[in-house]
Parts: structure tokens; sequence; C-alpha cells
């Protein structure tokens, strides 16, 4: 199976106040999509805990053309990348029922031993994550270096609901709690046309977090999440903006 593909509807918990799917929605659709064509590959999360293994997501990187608007029909097809010994990169591409691209993404993910944490090398798999290419695919995400802490950092617990099926920060809370800072003022004037997240280091319940955030350019920033325990980088993203409209 070269490409996995769902058709979905828009539903009203994926939009925002503007009746479109919020990028965190789009997030967890393609999350999600990722986790149903592993499991067609025998990849899936069961698969991986019955060898004491699990998936994790490292890097994500977005191009968002247009959000679709609630009740739309959207068809999402996503595909494996291939593979360079440690990551496993996943492409997506959503579009409406006129087969305009809505979104174009790319992932790269690890798998891990539940109990040293030690990344699985791919390298012994590559027939099973072949390269399929398509040519309205974005390229794949890129390393981000996280920027200097600031000293006067205001940190939040990590909530119950916070924690995924690995019992770590969820990767979509960690998006908005970034997205989130930016404050409702700013968010309701611009919106993400490029998201691009590396995810270092898991966080759990206990951990008390920090947003920071620098400006690259004038609709260029960078934030970061910040761990008080430990000052480690949980996670950086980059992110592009454009006036909402």
């Amino acid at each position: 199976m070269e490409k996995y593909q769902e058709h979905l509807t828009i539903k009203s918990y994926h939009t925002n106040q503007y009746g479109q799917a919020s990028i965190a929605s789009l997030f967890n659709i393609l999350i999600e999509a990722a986790w149903a064509h592993a499991q067609v590959m025998d990849w899936g999360y069961d698969s991986l805990k019955s060898n004491n293994l699990f998936w994790v997501l490292s890097r994500m990187y977005f191009q968002v053309e247009n959000y679709p608007d609630w009740q739309d029909k959207i068809t999402l097809n996503t595909w494996s990348a291939g593979t360079d010994g440690m990551y496993a990169y996943r492409e997506y591409i959503v579009e409406n029922e006129q087969g305009k691209i809505l979104l174009r993404a790319s992932s790269a993910w690890l798998i891990l031993d539940l109990e040293t944490h030690k990344i699985f090398r791919l390298s012994d798999f590559r027939a099973t994550f072949p390269k399929y290419v398509d040519s309205n695919a974005c390229r794949i995400p890129k390393r981000i270096k996280p920027d200097i802490h600031s000293e006067n950092l205001n940190y939040f617990p990590v909530l119950f609901s916070d924690l995924d099926i690995n019992q770590h920060f969820n990767s979509v809370k960690c998006l908005e709690r970034m997205l989130d800072d930016f404050g409702i003022d700013f968010l309701n004037s611009h919106e993400p046309a490029e998201l691009e997240v590396n995810y270092l280091k898991e966080g759990q319940a206990g951990d008390l977090l920090a947003v920071t955030r620098t400006q690259i350019s004038e609709n260029e920033n960078l934030n970061g999440m910040v761990r008080e325990s430990d000052g480690a980088d949980l996670c950086v993203m980059r992110i592009v903006w454009r006036p909402r409209v």
C-alpha cells in the first residue's frame, strides 16, 4: 500500500471561534492517520508494545494554504517517505472536495524502547518503510536550535488532561500552550501559515513548564517549552504568521 487515505468531515469540535479547523485539530487528525496507517503496515501501537517499543513523534512541518471550515469534507492522504535508519519519515496532503490542496505536512518519527528509551534502529527495515515520492509534498522537517532562555519565566504544571497514552505531555497540548502564549488579540488577527516543531524531551506529570518566545522577523517567531526542574528544552517551534482574513 503506497498511500493511506481517509475521507473526513470537519466537526464542530475541530473548529475555533471562526468556524475553521484549528491548527491543533489538524495536527491531531494527521497524527491519528499516521497511527492508522502504521497499524495497516503491522507497525502499529499494539504490535510495537508487544515488543516493548513505542512510536514517538520527533518533528513536524506544516504548510497551510487554507483552513477547512466546519462541515467541509476533506480527503487526507499519507504515506511513508522512507527512513534514514533512525527516523521514519511520513508525508501528508489534505484536499477539499474539489481536489484543491489545503495543507501539506511532513513528519519524522522515532521508535523507542519502553524501558531504556533507546532508539530502535530501522536500518534493517528500509523495505518496510518505502520512500514513496509525491511531487506535491513539502520538504521534510528540519532540526531547530532552541533559543537562550530568559531567567524570568512563568511555569505551569502538566495537568491530567495534558497526558497521552504513553503518560507523556501530549505533543498537541504542547503546541496549544505555545500558541496560546501569543494571546487572544494577536490570534484574532493572525493565523499560522507555516509551523515547524521539534520534540526534544518527554514531559511528565508533575513537571512545571514555561513557554519562551523570540521574534525572528516581522512575521516569524521561535517558541520553546522549558522544564523548571532541570532547565531542559522539551520542545521548540518555528512559526510563520499571516493576517487572518
